[in-house]
């Protein structure tokens, strides 16, 4: 293997640079295109590499070493379709492309497949983005995190000692209190962010969120991969039920020309790179751990007539339940809804009492309160929620969320969440909440719990959210069980 460095010209005259990561022979071209560094997928490089990929990761417009300025979500769709043509025409690229890359990167593979560049065969996103789905607002409420995360990539280095100091962005985002959320990017770092103020123009999703999704339905093979407690689990499954549904006939069968394939693993956002099988007070057995980057390779060998499909990819979906281990099914499962009807109730709501951004998914029994609490079953599928909501405030935000509480634990779990926005629905009639997807067993005596609280820090605070909301009769929760 040797490794090169790399000039991609796009159709502006913006040139994109990064590594190129080369086997001694001609071969396919693995395609990544990030805002985090070139340089961070050296060691994937050096895997795709002996896997006979030449393997190219490129610094997005604006970012590292390229040229241009980066605009998020704007350019990457044009800047991914010019960079896979032109990486097909070099004399040791066999004319073949597939993409990687996860986060940011999986929304980008995205993007250029609906431009339909020829040399495109693949796209396998880890974790994606969908704009104005799950980043960088959720349910009509913005993230604070957007201004983070903006910082992170701000300029043309990795802001990564401002970006992981957890304690100053907690400081900051209890410091801004009730001075305007629009205000929140000159709290954090002394200047408007451009990108910040235009997105909190769209908070909910509109014609301007759309314009980012593919521009055609994507007619390459798709390996999706996701996790149950993915903080992108919900714009994964977006892109994924989109290119579905574009498709007649779908879901798609496991065919080597057009296959649409999903893996669902018990993994948080980090993790759906790692496999890593403990992370935010969780902890999951050995079995959930499987070597991603060599099932992108297996799979990229299938997709290209190089080798057989991976065995691990036994259906279309493949997904991990949490205590039995990896299953298979031909579609994402969604097992018989058991109905658990809720008790009305009044909440009341102070945005002075806000709590901070969780550090795990673990919570402690004793201060929290449940709307409603049941037996549990054994549960495969996306739960939803049906609120009968009614209140004299102008405006309010609810965080929807459902727990397991362990038999003789001292903690409670959480299984997914969603939060919402009220003026962004009808209140006149029931609100209607789908949840991200879980799949687990359960003990004896364990027991569901659902809570309904104003958003944490994560969230834009709703300061005109000061008083009670009245849950009503008719409201329930949905939870799809396990079958077999």
């Amino acid at each position: 293997m040797s490794l090169r460095f790399v000039a991609v010209p796009t159709r502006d005259g913006t040139v994109l640079r990064g590594i190129h990561h080369a086997p001694a022979d001609p071969g396919p071209v693995v395609l990544v295109l990030t805002p985090y560094g070139a340089d961070r997928y050296h060691a994937d490089g050096r895997f795709f590499a002996s896997r006979g990929y030449h393997f190219v990761s490129l610094d997005s417009r604006g970012r590292g070493d390229s040229d241009g300025e980066f605009r998020p979500f704007h350019d990457d769709a044009a800047d991914g379709h010019d960079a896979v043509e032109w990486l097909a025409e070099r004399a040791w690229s066999t004319g073949d492309v597939v993409t990687y890359g996860a986060s940011y990167s999986g929304f980008v593979q995205w993007a250029l497949a609906g431009t339909r560049p020829p040399a495109l065969r693949a796209l396998a996103p880890v974790a994606s983005v969908c704009p104005g789905v799950d980043f960088p607002a959720v349910g009509g409420l913005t993230a604070a995190y957007a201004v983070r995360w903006l910082t992170f990539v701000r300029g043309r280095r990795l802001n990564s000692g401002p970006f992981g100091d957890r304690a100053y962005w907690r400081e900051i985002h209890r410091e801004h209190g009730d001075r305007p959320f629009r205000d929140l990017d000159v709290a954090s770092v002394g200047e408007r962010l451009p990108a910040f103020q235009e997105w909190l123009d769209h908070p909910a999703y509109d014609a301007y969120w759309a314009s980012f999704a593919p521009a055609a339905p994507v007619t390459v093979p798709v390996l999706t991969i996701t996790g149950q407690y993915d903080d992108d689990q919900l714009g994964a499954l977006t892109h994924l039920d989109r290119h579905d549904a574009g498709h007649p006939g779908a879901p798609l069968p496991p065919d080597r020309h057009t296959a649409s394939h999903l893996v669902m693993g018990p993994w948080d956002h980090p993790g759906t790179r790692s496999a890593a099988r403990s992370f935010g007070g969780l902890e999951f057995t050995q079995d959930c751990v499987i070597d991603l980057p060599a099932l992108h390779a297996d799979w990229y060998d299938w997709v290209l007539g190089r080798g057989p499909c991976p065995d691990f990819l036994a259906d279309r979906v493949t997904y991990f339940h949490i205590g039995g281990g990896w299953r298979h099914s031909p579609s994402l499962p969604e097992g018989p809804p058991a109905r658990l009807d809720l008790p009305a109730t009044t909440l009341r709501l102070d945005p002075d009492l806000v709590e901070d951004e969780p550090d795990g998914f673990r919570e402690e029994l004793t201060d929290t309160a449940f709307v409603h609490t049941a037996p549990a079953h054994a549960v495969t599928g996306r739960p939803r929620v049906v609120l009968t909501l009614s209140s004299d405030l102008p405006d309010f935000d609810l965080l929807v969320q459902l727990y397991l509480l362990p038999s003789g634990e001292d903690d409670a779990t959480l299984l997914t969440e969603t939060p919402f926005r009220a003026r962004h629905h009808d209140l006149t009639h029931p609100v209607e909440l789908t949840l991200t997807f879980v799949s687990r067993a359960v003990s004896p005596g364990d027991r569901f719990g659902l809570r309904l609280r104003a958003p944490h820090r994560w969230y834009e605070t709703n300061h005109a959210a000061r008083g009670e909301v009245r849950l009503g009769a008719g409201s329930y929760v949905s939870i799809p069980r396990a079958e077999g």
